[in-house]
């Protein structure tokens, strides 16, 4: 609610309460009966005065007047024959106040009664009946303060209300709304000052020296932040470039190390070869140690190249079908050491855009190092799960393996890191590195001695 509608319903309650204890005040007066209209008060004084009883009836609020004569008791006056009986009983009445020697003179809303009992009083006493005309007159004096009364009511609370619109509630509308327009970050307008030197107009000087000061603030504050933006931005340029030829000479060095291993049997293995003097079986075994330690080194080469940039047309890929070719891949391999491989890919899980050779690549090294983690001689599950969740397809394989420790969890996805003996560690390596080339994630859950399930979430669409 408004302040200026809560004013004004404050205004219109305080001036309604009046009006209503006014009319409260008039009604229990009407109840009463203690009033009649002054007209029938003057027309009572002259009918205690008039000498001409023909003068009597053309009074409107009298409906009869008796009066007593000093000398005689005598009882004159004018009313009608149904009121006669009325007229005597009030004759007597009057009788016992003369004899009381006291002069009186009051009223109600039955009549008005005047005792006067010196010797040149007209008459010693008088009591004039008003009728219904006088009290009507008194309760039209009450609608007419009731009218004159509501009239000034709805003027003044219409005067106050545009007294205080002007005063207070315009100024506070100005205030709110620059208030607003500096909240929002914009140049705050000056708020022009209301007349007067009073609390309004001292809250308006104030709240615009302090939006001048938040606007001066806040646009130094800014060039502050852009300032620090600029000098966090080159800073970070220049770690990514640390961290860049970090990365190339811990791959540098990883590669060289894992190439060294089978190059030095390869040498050794030639050396003898040209010493000579060897048996044929004897060479044929050099042979075969030369041609196993190239084949490594080729192995090692052809992963390395998934790490460089290269230009690939992306396509709609059906993740569900890649997963089945993956699995089709490591099927053969899963029969002959007794693994069961579940696949629920039936359904397509389409819209991922990238490469399918890619993407299948990446789950068959998922697919065979769940086998791998499996012990030879036990039998096990490999599962595997195509699936989409919202805008995401999500790929889920996992194993009842032996599952790893937190420390070897931690450095699985390093280069070089395995604990197969006869490993690369580029495994997890290369299928981190193809999920983030399509804008997905992958997630790591295992538990030592319960298994491992490695999840790939890819977009769709994007």
């Amino acid at each position: 609610m408004s302040l200026r509608l809560r004013l004004l319903i404050v205004i219109g309650a305080i001036n309604v309460g009046l009006l209503l204890l006014v009319v409260w005040l008039g009604l229990e007066t009407a109840a009463t009966g203690e009033q009649v209209s002054p007209g029938a008060l003057v027309d009572a004084f002259r009918a205690s005065e008039e000498t001409e009883l023909e003068a009597l009836g053309r009074l409107r609020t009298i409906r009869y007047v008796v009066r007593l004569r000093p000398s005689s008791d005598e009882v004159e006056g004018s009313w009608t024959p149904d009121t006669e009986a009325e007229v005597h009983r009030m004759a007597e009445s009057l009788r016992a106040l003369v004899d009381e020697q006291q002069p009186r003179f009051e009223y109600d809303r039955h009549g008005f009664t005047r005792i006067d009992p010196s010797p040149r009083a007209p008459w010693s006493a008088c009591h004039v009946a008003f009728n219904e005309f006088a009290r009507e007159g008194a309760l039209e004096g009450l609608r007419q303060t009731y009218i004159l009364f509501g009239s000034g009511t709805i003027l003044l609370i219409g005067a106050t209300f545009l007294v205080l619109r002007r005063l207070v509630l315009r100024p506070l509308e100005q205030l709110s709304e620059a208030a607003r327009t500096v909240a929002e970050g914009k140049p705050p307008p000056e708020v022009p000052r209301p007349k007067g030197n009073d609390e309004v107009g001292n809250l308006v000087d104030r709240f615009n020296r302090m939006a001048r000061e938040v606007h001066e603030y806040q646009t130094r504050l800014e060039e502050r932040v852009l300032d620090a933006l600029s000098r966090a931005k080159a800073a970070e340029n220049r770690l990514v470039v640390a961290q860049r030829l970090a990365a190339t000479g811990t791959l540098a060095a990883g590669f060289a190390h894992e190439i060294n291993n089978p190059l030095g049997g390869v040498l050794n293995a030639l050396r003898k070869l040209r010493e000579g003097g060897l048996s044929p079986q004897r060479s044929a075994e050099y042979f075969d140690l030369v041609f196993d330690g190239l084949e490594r080194i080729r192995t090692i080469v052809e992963r390395m190249l998934h790490f460089a940039p290269r230009r690939r047309e992306p396509s709609d890929v059906d993740v569900a079908d890649a997963c089945r070719r993956a699995a089709g891949l490591a099927s053969h391999r899963a029969e002959r050491r007794g693994i069961r491989l579940d696949v629920h890919a039936d359904r397509p899980v389409k819209g991922v855009i990238g490469d399918a050779q890619e993407l299948t690549q990446a789950i068959l090294n998922l697919v065979l190092n769940a086998e791998d983690a499996i012990p030879e001689g036990r039998a096990g599950t490999v599962r595997v799960e195509a699936r989409q969740e919202g805008n995401e397809a999500v790929i889920e394989v996992s194993d009842d393996g032996v599952g790893m420790d937190p420390e070897t969890a931690r450095r699985c996805i390093d280069l070089f890191f395995t604990t197969k003996p006869e490993g690369t560690g580029l495994g997890l390596a290369i299928v981190q590195f193809i999920v983030i080339e399509h804008g997905g994630s992958m997630d790591i859950r295992t538990e030592r001695g319960k298994g491992t399930t490695v999840i790939m979430r890819l977009p769709i669409g994007a």
